[in-house]
């Protein structure tokens, strides 16, 4: 076989007869529809995609003043398929932000500071579940974020 691609390739540096031609047509034809069904296969397949929010805090309690937040982004894990991960990631640019709304969040004292905390799993799904394809999640990281707040002086 090594012998038949040399003599191919030297005959390309030859002045070209319409049969080579139409060799060649034909070689590239098969090639574009290799190349086409493979690129097919390997967007039917599911990937592992990951996705970091960050996140905005929006409506504090009227009482109390966000002083400190454990962390200010979430990493989703997500497994979608293969056109959605490529289409999101080449063609479409989302902004990766979240309002994350603290009007219902449970403030304890402890000592002279309030303390609160929200688990991001349920956030995580409602992420999820706005986004425009199919996708299931997988986990969330950090899984729990915590906060502390001040009374607000009147």
């Amino acid at each position: 076989m090594k012998p038949e691609f040399i003599e191919f390739i030297g005959n390309v540096r030859k002045r070209r007869s319409q049969k080579f031609r139409n060799q060649l047509y034909v070689f590239l034809m098969c090639l574009l529809v290799s190349v086409f069904l493979w690129i097919l296969v390997k967007l039917s397949r599911e990937y592992y995609y990951t996705i970091n929010y960050h996140i905005n805090y929006t409506h504090v309690p009227p009482a109390y003043k966000l002083t400190h937040v454990s962390d200010s982004a979430l990493t989703l894990n997500l497994r979608v398929q293969g056109y959605d991960f490529f289409t999101d990631r080449f063609f479409h640019y989302t902004s990766h932000t979240y309002d994350l709304d603290l009007s219902s969040i449970k403030v304890k004292a402890k000592g002279s500071v309030y303390k609160g905390y929200l688990l991001t799993n349920p956030i995580g799904y409602e992420i999820s579940s706005q986004s425009r394809f199919q996708n299931d999640l997988l986990s969330t990281s950090p899984d729990t974020l915590f906060f502390e707040f001040e009374r607000r002086r009147k």
